[in-house]
C-alpha cells in the first residue's frame, strides 16, 4: 500500500511540474485569451506585455471602390491573407475620416458594417454600431463585409483600418490601413508622399573618419541597423547628431540616445527623436532617463536653445517604418550635459501623441550601451553592446544549481536509496552522500546568485507586466524554500520517532515547491533582455527538463515493476537476520540494479553536456 501511495505522489509531482513548464515557458506557453480591441485606438486590451509586429503584415484590408457618396451605395471591404499558409483569428475593423493629406483626422468610427460571411464566422458590432470585431476563435484567411455611411450630413474622405491577430495569439498588427476612399462631394485628396525632402540615409562610410558612430549590429549599413547614432562637432559646444532605428511602435515611434556614466538607463541626459503619427510630424526633445522611460525637460527655453534644425527640411521622418533624425544640439544650453568620456545608450519603442512610452524588459526591448566609454569630441567607430556581467553570473549559478545539482540530487534521493546496500562512504550510504552534497551545492549557489542579483539591481527588481513581474516574487519564494529545507533536515528526529513521517512530508513539500517553481522561473529569467540568452538555449533547457521528467517516470515505472521482487528479497533477509542474530548477513542487492546504474550514468553524462552548453551560451552571448 505504501509503495502505491508513493507512486501516486510521484505521478502528481510530475504532472504538476509538466503543467508549470507548459504554462510558464515562453517557448511553449499557450496563447492567452485575446480581448480585441479598444475602441478608437484599436489596441489590444490583453494580453499584457505583447508588442505589435513592426514588419509588413501578411494580412490586408482591401477595398475595391475608390469613391463613395454618403447615404449612397454600400462598399465591399475584405480582410484577407496574402499568404495561404497564414491565418488570423481575432480582428477589429472600423472606418475613420481622414484629412486632405491622407492622415487620420479622428479615431471615431463612422458608418456601419454587415458581415457577408455570417454563416461561417461570428462577429459583433462594437463602438456603438460603427465598428465590427470577431468573437469566435476560428482560423480565417478571408472575411467579407459591406459598409455604408447612411448619414448624408456626415461627410468626409475615409480609410478603413483593422487590428489583426494571427493564429497563435502572439503576433499581431495594429491599425493596418486600406487605401483611401474619397467622398465625391469634397475636393480630392492631396497625398503627395513627401512635402518635405527626404532625409538622406545616414552615411556610414564616414564613420571613424569624419564623424563618430555607434552602430548595432557592428559595422551595419544604416537601413539595416537596429540602432545607429552619429556625432560630429560643428562649432563651439555644438554637435550635429544623427539618430536612426527600426522601431517597435506602430503609429507613434521614438528612438533615444542617452549619455551616461554607466550602462544603465536612468538619471541621464537624453536626446529623443519622436514621431507623432497623428500630426505626421517628427520632433526632437531633450529629457532625462527615468527607470524604463524618459521624461522631457519642461523648460521650453532649454529646448529652444538646445536643438537647432538642419539648414533645410524637417528634423526627422518615418520612412518604411524606419525612424531617422538629423539635428544640431548646443550642449551649453542643456543643464548637466555630460562632458568627457561617457557611455552612449540607445533605446527605441512606441510613443503616444508624441510622448515616448516605457520600453520593455525582454530580448531586443532593453536599451543598448557602448561597451566602453566614448567622447563626443572624438571620431569613434563603435559597434556591439555592453553585457550585464552580474546578470549573466546570476543565470549561470542558477542553471548550475537547478539543472545540474538539483536534477542529480533528486534522482539519488528518489530512486537510489536501495542501491549499493552494503557499501558505505565514511559510514554513510552512497545515496545520502550524493544527495547531501548536491543539496549543499544547490543552496550555496542559490544564495550567491540571490546576493549577486540584489547587488546588480540595487534591491528588489520591479517589472510592470507578466511574466517578468513574477520572476522576483517566485525567486524570493524559492529562496525561502531552499533555506528552510536544510534546517528542517537538520532538526529531523530519529528514524523510529513518531514525528519522523510528518517531518519527512514537510521536507518533501518545501523541496518540491522550490523545485517546481525554479523550473518556470529559469525560463522567465532567460527571457530577460539583460541576460541576452540566445533563443535556442531556451529550447535546449526545455527539452532537457522534459527529458528529466521522462527519466523520472521511467525509474518510477521500473521501481513499481521490481517492487514485489525486492519486497520478497527484503523479507527473506529479515528472516535470515532474525534466525542468525550473531552472523553478519549482507543486505540483498535490489532487482534491476544494472538498469538503474546505466540510467544514472547516462543521465549524468547528458546533464553535464547540457549544462556545459547552457553555461557557454549564457556567458558568450
Amino acid at each position: 500500500m505504501g509503495q502505491e501511495f508513493l507512486t501516486v505522489k510521484m505521478v502528481h509531482h510530475h504532472l504538476f511540474l509538466l503543467v508549470l513548464i507548459l504554462l510558464w515557458n515562453p517557448v511553449y506557453s499557450a496563447p492567452e485569451q485575446i480581448d480585441c480591441c479598444v475602441c478608437g485606438s484599436l489596441e489590444l486590451r490583453s494580453p499584457k506585455g505583447l508588442q505589435p509586429n513592426i514588419y509588413p503584415s501578411p494580412f490586408q484590408v482591401l477595398v475595391k471602390e475608390k469613391q463613395y457618396a454618403p447615404g449612397g451605395l454600400s462598399i465591399n471591404v475584405n480582410i484577407t491573407s496574402l499568404d495561404n499558409t497564414r491565418t488570423f483569428v481575432h480582428f477589429m475593423l472600423q472606418a475613420v475620416f481622414i484629412k486632405q493629406d491622407g492622415s487620420i483626422s479622428s479615431d471615431d468610427s463612422v458608418g456601419e458594417f454587415i458581415n457577408l460571411d455570417e454563416d461561417k464566422y461570428t462577429t459583433v458590432k462594437d463602438c456603438g454600431t460603427s465598428a465590427v470585431k470577431s468573437v469566435d476563435r476560428l482560423k480565417k484567411s478571408l472575411i467579407r463585409f459591406s459598409w455604408k455611411n447612411g448619414d448624408v450630413k456626415n461627410k468626409g474622405h475615409i480609410k478603413f483600418r483593422a487590428t489583426i491577430v494571427e493564429d497563435g495569439g502572439t503576433n499581431y498588427w495594429v491599425r493596418e490601413l486600406s487605401h483611401p476612399v474619397e467622398d465625391v462631394n469634397l475636393p480630392p485628396l492631396d497625398m503627395r508622399p513627401n512635402k518635405h525632402p527626404l532625409i538622406p540615409v545616414i552615411n556610414t562610410e564616414e564613420c571613424g573618419r569624419v564623424k563618430g558612430c555607434y552602430r548595432v549590429p557592428e559595422g551595419c549599413w544604416e537601413p539595416y541597423c537596429d540602432y545607429i547614432a552619429t556625432w560630429r562637432r560643428t562649432a563651439g559646444n555644438s554637435y550635429e547628431i544623427e539618430l536612426g532605428a527600426m522601431t517597435d511602435g506602430v503609429t507613434d515611434r521614438y528612438v533615444a540616445m542617452a549619455i551616461s556614466d554607466d550602462i544603465r538607463w536612468g538619471d541621464d541626459v537624453v536626446l529623443q527623436c519622436v514621431h507623432n503619427g497623428t500630426s505626421k510630424e517628427t520632433q526632437v526633445n531633450v529629457g532625462r532617463s527615468v527607470d524604463d522611460h524618459s521624461t522631457v525637460l519642461e523648460e521650453q527655453r532649454v529646448q529652444d536653445n538646445a536643438i537647432v534644425g538642419p539648414t533645410e527640411g524637417p528634423l526627422g521622418q518615418i520612412w518604411g517604418k524606419r525612424l531617422r533624425c538629423r539635428f544640431i544640439v548646443s550642449t551649453g544650453a542643456i543643464p548637466g550635459f555630460p562632458e568627457g568620456y561617457k557611455h552612449i545608450l540607445m533605446s527605441r519603442g512606441g510613443a503616444s501623441n508624441g510622448v515616448s512610452q516605457r520600453h520593455g524588459h525582454g530580448v531586443g526591448e532593453i536599451p543598448v550601451a557602448t561597451p566602453d566609454q566614448v567622447s563626443l569630441q572624438e571620431k569613434h567607430n563603435v559597434g556591439d553592446f555592453a553585457r550585464f556581467s552580474l546578470v549573466k553570473a546570476h543565470g549561470i549559478l542558477m542553471i548550475l544549481a537547478w539543472a545540474f545539482f538539483g536534477t542529480i540530487g533528486l534522482l539519488w534521493t528518489k530512486y537510489y536509496k536501495t542501491m549499493w546496500p552494503n557499501k558505505r562512504f565514511y559510514g554513510e550510504r552512497y545515496w545520502f552522500v550524493a544527495h547531501f552534497n548536491c543539496m549543499v551545492m544547490l543552496v550555496l549557489l542559490v544564495v550567491i546568485a540571490f546576493i549577486i542579483i540584489f547587488v546588480e539591481v540595487g534591491g528588489y527588481s520591479r517589472a510592470d507586466y507578466l511574466p517578468y513581474e513574477a520572476h522576483p516574487i517566485l525567486g524570493i519564494i524559492i529562496f525561502c524554500c531552499i533555506l528552510l529545507n536544510p534546517i528542517i533536515a537538520l532538526l529531523r528526529p530519529a528514524e523510529d520517532h513518531k514525528c519522523r513521517p510528518v517531518v519527512n512530508w514537510i521536507h518533501w513539500f518545501f523541496g518540491t515547491v522550490g523545485w517546481c517553481l525554479a523550473i518556470p522561473n529559469m525560463f522567465i529569467g532567460m527571457d530577460f533582455g539583460k541576460a541576452m540568452v540566445p533563443w535556442w538555449a531556451t529550447w535546449i533547457l526545455c527539452i532537457y527538463i522534459l527529458y528529466h521528467i521522462i527519466v523520472e517516470i521511467t525509474l518510477e515505472v521500473h521501481q513499481c515493476c521490481t517492487h514485489k521482487k525486492n519486497k520478497e528479497r527484503r523479507k527473506k533477509y529479515e528472516f535470515q537476520k532474525r534466525d542468525n542474530p550473531k552472523v553478519r548477513i549482507p543486505e540483498p542487492e535490489p532487482a534491476g540494479r544494472v538498469f538503474k546504474r546505466n540510467m544514472l550514468f547516462v543521465h549524468f553524462i547528458i546533464t553535464c553536456i547540457v549544462n556545459l552548453i547552457m553555461l557557454i551560451a549564457i556567458a558568450a552571448s
